[in-house]
């Protein structure tokens, strides 16, 4: 693993933790900053989000209701040959609620900044 792929693995690996973060904070632009505007989300019963606005509508909504307290936990970084895409994988679980499963995330460099494109989040409750 080369410096360049190694930089890139800390980036994406930082970025989830402040996302975490932002979620703990009950922060909807600090989660919604490194969605790209076309993010697509399958949430782990099945549900299916596509577009940042659309997101950024239900993350709002989430946090003024009853806000629930999540994280992933990425257990793997794959950083793509052409150094554009990344996969990543992990396992997530609500720090309020009895709900934990998997999931994968699908990152790419836009501008020389990643974002995440796509989550898939499969519940194992």
């Amino acid at each position: 693993m080369d410096q360049q792929e190694k930089e890139a693995i800390e980036i994406i690996r930082q970025s989830r933790y402040n996302s975490n973060t932002a979620i703990r904070e009950h922060n909807v632009a600090g989660v919604s900053k490194y969605w790209m505007d076309d993010m697509v989300v399958i949430s782990g019963e099945g549900g299916q989000y596509i577009g940042k606005k659309a997101l950024v509508a239900v993350f709002t909504d989430m946090f003024a209701a009853d806000p629930p307290v999540f994280e992933r936990i990425p257990s793997e970084i794959i950083i793509g040959d052409s150094s554009i895409l990344a996969w990543e994988t992990g396992s997530w679980n609500y720090k309020t609620e009895p709900f934990r499963g998997n999931y994968s995330a699908m990152w790419r460099k836009v501008n020389g900044i990643w974002l995440m494109q796509s989550e898939l989040f499969v519940s194992l409750d």
